[in-house]
């Protein structure tokens, strides 16, 4: 039966159950299945990223363990020894291997968006060939990183470990032609927050200011390596503030998209608060830190020490080193250097420093200590160079010479830092045997200031041999002693140090003279006699050149010298006016140091053009009327051995100094000159 249908048109039943009646499944072609993506090789841009992000957990993971180790956060190329090969060789070997079996990639390359895979099969490399890249690593950066440079210019993007080891880097995702890549994704704010703050700024920006903080710290703590540190710092600074923009830039834009999808206010204000301080700290870093320092950085990077250099000078004979200056770069090789050429070894390295670079320090003490040597600072010794003081078998404190301690400074402001800088300081003077005193209070000395100890707290740790508080030396010992031995007794000796800086050559003849007395059979009166007497030439000059305070000191000194040779009976107070040198060592010990230390301040004195002209009859008529005894040349005898003229009576001198010590000041200073002078005045001594 037909169906009437509109229009006209007619349908039969049959028809109609026809057109109801669903087609049966066909399988689509095979044509028409989905192709596997295909394989994107990864470019340098992500490769580079990804090996800095795994230089920087690096680093994390080892600084902490070579800190705990040695106390050294940084391990130099040649460093062989056990914990730091296991730390900064074996373990990123064994970490890489892992991480390429279990997941394809290294940590940084999970970040960078790209993995390694087997380039037969696609899959994850295995074990042996996870080991065989990490080896090939080393060929691909022995011949100045050509084999990893390799990659750029690769058809397939591999480098020399990668062909070695049948691997290849490639993208985890496939990239369509008008993708953003990984960079400007980030750029433009289109990745999440949590991957923008979190990984892009954190994980990146985070570390490598703190890697190139803890540089800084190094050179300024250390010194070690200056030039390869410098140029990782020019390198690695503007490196850091275009990261720092990328990264900063990038996770501000992810906040804003964040909010503009619903996402919580509080977590993207938190975070770009975050951001602001970040980029004010690291403003602040480049302003105050990085920037007035580049241009030592430049110096240092060409092999410039901007603090200068040590002048390291040998004796004529050989047994005493001066080093004097700043410690400088290259200042350890050099003094290895005339340590090692010397004639005779050195016996004495004489210290006159600011301080320096500590890691130069370090190394001058390990040559002063196996040398044996002994130290003495003659002048400031500071900061780094107090280590090469207390590296000294013996070491002595010169009058005037001043050790000076204060904390270290790590050349930021980081104060994580600068306690680390600290604590290593502490350690090392721990070491040379500081005791704990000095330490703490040099960690309380800021580094702007110095602290120097007194000479007598020093003494009484054991860190300076008491200085001879007299003229005498200690008489060197033996059957074959030269005159270069007598000379160094009398370098020792404050007083005599002090003469020679005042009259050099002078420590020459008196070594000359105490070697012939040796020789004739003289004891040890003789010998040291016969040094006075070589001082005895330049005691005028002393007394008359000098001003008068310095006369009136000597006039108290030989006054209660006087009084107690008389006191002691026997000839000595006649012996001493008479010019016997020889008995002067029978006074007490503490009027000869009384007079030992007149020596030295009137050898430290300005010395006067000439000397005073031969007194007047005018002045030779005013000190007569006021006084009982004549005193013009009273007194000239008293260092005169070979006077003609026989001395005054004990007494009449005595009270000839007191009747002088009580004259009006204009007055006494005449007389006082004039118990020295001669009616014909010598001339100066050149």
């Amino acid at each position: 039966m037909a169906k009437p249908i509109a229009f006209g048109i007619v349908m039969d039943a049959e028809d109609d159950d026809m057109q109801t009646r669903p087609p049966p499944f066909q399988a689509p072609p095979p044509a028409s299945r989905p192709a596997p993506p295909a394989r994107q090789p990864a470019g340098m841009a992500a490769r580079l990223c990804a090996f800095l992000l795994d230089a920087l957990l690096m680093l994390a993971l080892s600084a902490p363990l070579m800190w705990l180790a040695y106390r050294e956060p940084i391990a130099r190329l040649d460093d062989v020894r056990p914990l730091s090969m296991a730390i900064n060789w074996l373990l990123p070997g064994l970490i890489c291997i892992l991480f390429w079996c279990w997941q394809g990639a290294t940590p940084g390359k999970l970040l960078a968006g790209i993995r390694v895979i087997d380039m037969r099969t696609g899959a994850r490399p295995g074990l042996w060939q996870s080991l065989l890249r990490w080896l090939g690593y080393f060929v691909s950066a022995l011949p100045l990183g050509l084999g990893l440079l390799w990659a750029a210019i690769d058809p397939d993007k591999r480098a020399w470990h990668d062909r070695l080891a049948g691997t290849q880097v490639v993208r985890r995702r496939p990239r369509n032609n008008d993708e953003p890549g990984y960079f400007a994704a980030h750029w433009r704010g289109e990745q999440s927050l949590v991957q923008s703050f979190w990984l892009n700024n954190m994980l990146l920006s985070v570390p490598l200011a703190f890697a190139l903080t803890g540089l800084m710290t190094w050179i300024s703590m250390k010194g070690e390596a200056l030039q390869a540190g410098s140029i990782a710092m020019l390198i690695g600074w503007p490196l850091m503030l275009i990261v720092d923009v990328w990264c900063i830039v990038g996770a501000w834009r992810a906040a804003a998209a964040y909010r503009r999808i619903g996402g919580s206010a509080l977590w993207a204000n938190l975070a770009r608060l975050c951001l602001a301080l970040g980029a004010l700290q690291t403003l602040a870093s480049a302003l105050i830190g990085f920037a007035p320092q580049s241009g030592e950085f430049l110096q240092m990077a060409r092999g410039i020490d901007p603090i200068g250099q040590a002048v390291l000078k040998l004796s004529d004979d050989g047994r005493t080193l001066r080093l004097e200056g700043p410690i400088g770069m290259g200042d350890a090789t050099r003094l290895q250097r005339l340590l090692t050429t010397a004639p005779q070894p050195v016996r004495l390295v004489e210290l006159a420093s600011p301080g320096g670079r500590v890691h130069e320090a370090e190394r001058m003490v390990a040559l002063v200590r196996k040398v044996g040597a002994d130290t003495r600072a003659v002048g400031g010794c500071e900061s780094a160079c107090t280590l090469v003081f207390l590296a000294g078998t013996q070491r002595q404190l010169m009058p005037g010479a001043q050790l000076g301690f204060h904390r270290a400074s790590s050349g930021t402001y980081n104060p994580v830092f600068d306690e680390v800088a600290n604590q290593h300081l502490a350690g090392t003077y721990r070491d040379m045997g500081l005791p704990e005193s000095f330490i703490s209070r040099t960690l309380r000395t800021p580094a702007h200031s110095m602290w120097y100890p007194a000479s007598e707290e020093l003494a009484s740790h054991a860190l300076i041999a008491a200085l001879p508080q007299t003229l005498d030396v200690t008489l060197p010992d033996g059957d074959s002693v030269s005159t270069i031995d007598f000379k160094e007794a009398l370098r020792g000796n404050p007083a005599w140090y002090r003469l020679e800086m005042r009259y050099p050559g002078l420590l020459t003849t008196a070594a000359a003279r105490m070697q012939q007395a040796r020789a004739a059979g003289g004891g040890e009166a003789a010998q040291q006699g016969a040094a006075l007497e070589v001082l005895a030439g330049h005691m005028p000059e002393l007394l008359l050149g000098g001003p008068p305070e310095l006369r009136h000191r000597y006039l108290l000194v030989l006054k209660a010298q006087l009084q107690a040779a008389q006191t002691g009976g026997g000839g000595l107070c006649q012996a001493l006016l008479a010019g016997q040198l020889n008995q002067r060592r029978h006074l007490p010990v503490e009027l000869q140091a009384r007079e030992t230390a007149w020596l030295i301040a009137a050898a430290d004195a300005p010395a006067m053009r000439r000397l005073p002209a031969p007194p007047s009859a005018l002045e030779l008529e005013v000190v007569r009327r006021d006084l009982s005894v004549p005193v013009p040349g009273l007194l000239q005898g008293v260092w005169a051995p070979a006077s003609a003229q026989a001395p005054r009576p004990c007494e009449q001198v005595i009270r000839a100094l007191n009747e002088v010590a009580a004259l009006p000041a204009a007055q006494r200073e005449l007389a006082q000159r004039l118990m020295f002078q001669r009616l014909e005045a010598p001339r100066l001594q050149s």
